[in-house]
C-alpha cells in the first residue's frame, strides 16, 4: 500500500496543543526525518479538518508497509517519537493507537507533471 490516510478526532480543547506540536516538528526537521527513515515513510503531511463532529486530524502518509512503519514507531529509539506519541495520546480520541485508516480508492499521478520538490 503506497498511500495511507490516517485519521483521528481531536479532543475538545486540544487543537492548539496539536498545532503547537506540529510547529515544533517544523523546527526539529532533522530529528523528524530520522524517524521517517526509521519507519520507511517517504512523505507525511498533516491536516486539520473542521467537521460538524469536531476537528479531525488527517495525516497523509506515503509508505510501502504501514504495519512495519507502525512497528518501528511504537518501538522507536528516538525521543521525538516518544514525545509524538504522548502528544497524540493527549490530543486525539483513541490516542496514538486509535487511528482510523481510510480505504484507498485510487491513486493517480499525472505522468506529464513532475512532482514538486
Amino acid at each position: 500500500m503506497p498511500y495511507v490516510l490516517s485519521t483521528a478526532f481531536i479532543k475538545p480543547g486540544k487543537k492548539q496543543r496539536l498545532q503547537d506540536w506540529y510547529t515544533e516538528l517544523e523546527h526539529r526537521k532533522d530529528e523528524a526525518f530520522q524517524t521517517l527513515d526509521n519507519e520507511g515513510v517517504r512523505q507525511e503531511v498533516a491536516f486539520i479538518l473542521p467537521t460538524e463532529h469536531g476537528d479531525l486530524l488527517a495525516v497523509f502518509i506515503e509508505v510501502d508497509d504501514m504495519d512495519s512503519a507502525n512497528e518501528a514507531f511504537f518501538s522507536s529509539p528516538f525521543e521525538i517519537d516518544h514525545q509524538h506519541r504522548q502528544v497524540m495520546d493527549e490530543c486525539t480520541e483513541g490516542g496514538s493507537e486509535g487511528r482510523v485508516y481510510a480505504d484507498l480508492m485510487y491513486a493517480f499521478q499525472n505522468p506529464k507533471t513532475p512532482a514538486p520538490s
